[in-house]
């Protein structure tokens, strides 16, 4: 083998090497970023009965963190009455029940079953101690239903 043949030879090696480090580089960032940020760490849900345990309000969450709600839920049914004009609260609360978020939707009209998902776009600014979903019927309270937030 000639003196140019090994020069080329070990150039290309070189190459070579450098082209598989920044490829390992690259794929160590991206498994880096995907192990980051899992879908959710947590969830939970909780129900309670309502209208003489005839009907059903319900809550749930899921999570990365106590600080990072992903999404936040209430549903109700109620199926022998129907719940006119019905109102769903979804309060996020700290350890002294004071509430950090809230989203709510209304229906009008004499509903039997409603489902109401909102995604939590904000980074509490304290730890989340639990969900809970209020029904009101008509304006006036109906009842309220949680779930402790744990991961």
């Amino acid at each position: 083998m000639s003196l140019q043949e090994k020069q080329n030879r070990k150039k290309q090696r070189n190459r070579l090497t450098r082209r598989g480090l920044a490829l390992a580089g690259s794929g160590a960032v991206l498994a880096t970023l995907m192990s980051a940020t899992p879908a959710f760490a947590a969830n939970g849900a909780g129900c309670t009965s309502i209208q003489s345990s005839t009907g059903l309000l319900c809550v749930g969450w899921d999570a990365q963190t106590t600080k990072y709600l992903n999404t936040i839920r209430g549903n109700f049914d109620s199926p022998l009455w129907g719940v006119g004009n019905p109102r769903i609260e979804v309060r996020v609360l700290d350890a002294q029940n004071k509430e950090m978020y809230k989203k709510e939707r209304s229906w009008g009209g004499n509903r039997r079953s409603e489902w109401a998902e909102f995604e939590v776009t904000v980074l509490m600014p304290r730890d989340a101690s639990r969900v809970c979903a209020v029904l009101f019927e008509g304006g006036g309270y109906m009842d309220m239903a949680c779930s402790p937030v744990y991961t």
